[in-house]
Parts: structure tokens; C-alpha cells; sequence
């Protein structure tokens, strides 16, 4: 009887130590997982156009969030080529669920001649406030969205703050 009680002892002793162990697994695999959460960005695909004309835009975003685009072109200024044009834009992401929306400030130039460009900025509302930007896009035609039959197509790249 004796004996039986010690290895009743000892089985619930295993079962406590697996239990531990167990835990202590998942407790750092949810750490680890929360870690990439923090340190992963958040990639997005768009399509913009202008409507219902120069400065308004709208559009659609997908990847990360799949919604809404909207914003405008704060000021447009060609360099004294022409070949560039200064831009200062802001971006709204409005995704079906409020919380994962956002409002983005830009800042950057267009190629006129290769028709591309890449534009930095932050977050400055919403989900991620704070978070570093990259968008970056090429001048897509014929587009069949747009009144003016262009597009612009590209990623915006957020580092989380």
C-alpha cells in the first residue's frame, strides 16, 4: 500500500513537471509569436485614381487590409526639369473593421518619365500611429476605373512603431 502511494506520488509529480513544461512551450512560443507581430510590417497592394478630379483620390487597397483607399495630393510641385514632380499626399486605408483603419502621410516624388514613384512618411491616425511608411507606385493607362483613364498601382510598406 505504502509503495502504491509513493508512486501515486510519483505519477502526479510527472503529470505537474509535463504540465510545467507544457506551459512554459507555449508561454514562449506566444512570446516569440507576439515579438514577429511587433517587429513584421504591414504590406498593402492599391489601385488610386482621381475622382472626382485632381487633388481627390480614391481606390482600393488589398493584402494586409483589404478596403477602401481615399486621400489627396496636399502639393504637386514640378522640379525645374519637369522630369520630377514633388508630392506631399495623404492616404486614408479605411478597412471593413474601424479599428484597422488609417490615415497616412506622404511625402516623395514621380518620375514623370519612367512613370513611377516612391514616397516616405508616417501613420498619423489610427491603427499603427506612429509607424514608418514606404508607398510606392507606377502610372497605369488605360485604366477603366478612372474618369481620366489613369491609374496608380503599387505597395505601401508600414513599419510598426
Amino acid at each position: 500500500m505504502r509503495s502504491l502511494k509513493k508512486s501515486g506520488r510519483f505519477a502526479g509529480l510527472i503529470v505537474v513537471l509535463v504540465l510545467a513544461t507544457g506551459i512554459a512551450a507555449a508561454s514562449a512560443q506566444t512570446r516569440h509569436r507576439m515579438a514577429q507581430e511587433r517587429t513584421a510590417g504591414v504590406e498593402l497592394t492599391y489601385t488610386k485614381w482621381f475622382a472626382p478630379g485632381f487633388p481627390n483620390m480614391v481606390g482600393v487597397v488589398g493584402g494586409d487590409i483589404v478596403g477602401q483607399f481615399g486621400g489627396a495630393v496636399l502639393k504637386a510641385t514640378p522640379d525645374v526639369t519637369g522630369r520630377f514632380i514633388r508630392l506631399k499626399a495623404i492616404y486614408i486605408v479605411v478597412a471593413p473593421d474601424p479599428s484597422r483603419s488609417l490615415t497616412i502621410h506622404v511625402e516623395g516624388a514621380q518620375d514623370t518619365h519612367s512613370g513611377t514613384a516612391v514616397l516616405t512618411g508616417r501613420v498619423v491616425d489610427g491603427w499603427l500611429t506612429g509607424g514608418r511608411v514606404r508607398a510606392q507606385y507606377n502610372v497605369i493607362s488605360p485604366c477603366a476605373q478612372s474618369p481620366d483613364n489613369t491609374c496608380f498601382q503599387g505597395t505601401i510598406s508600414i513599419k510598426r512603431p
